[in-house]
């Protein structure tokens, strides 16, 4: 079984580790990214992406890490980044709700 960062030990992930989950969360499901992908690449504007892969990434995230993300905040995420702090958030306040 793979752990996945910040889940060892209780700890949400850092910046840096959630931005390389979402990472490889985007490349699994947009083949057609190549190299790194960095916090200020607009989501729209990735090669390939459309509505519906950007919620199946979602999805494989909130799956990964057993959270929700709102759906109005997941609309209003332009950047990679803005998704990754998202997903931190969410991951924070589910650690704080246990």
């Amino acid at each position: 079984m793979t752990t996945e960062p910040g889940t060892a030990h209780g700890a949400p992930p850092s910046f840096d580790e959630a931005l390389h989950v979402v990472e490889a969360a985007l490349h699994r499901e947009l083949p057609h990214i190549k190299g790194d992908i960095g916090p200020e690449e607009h989501l729209d504007l990735l090669p390939g992406a459309d509505s519906v892969r950007l919620m199946r990434v979602v999805a494989n995230l909130e799956r990964t890490y057993g959270v929700e993300l709102e759906d109005e905040e997941i609309r209003a995420a332009e950047t990679v980044g803005e998704l990754t702090g998202l997903l931190r958030s969410a991951i924070e306040a589910s650690k704080a709700g246990q």
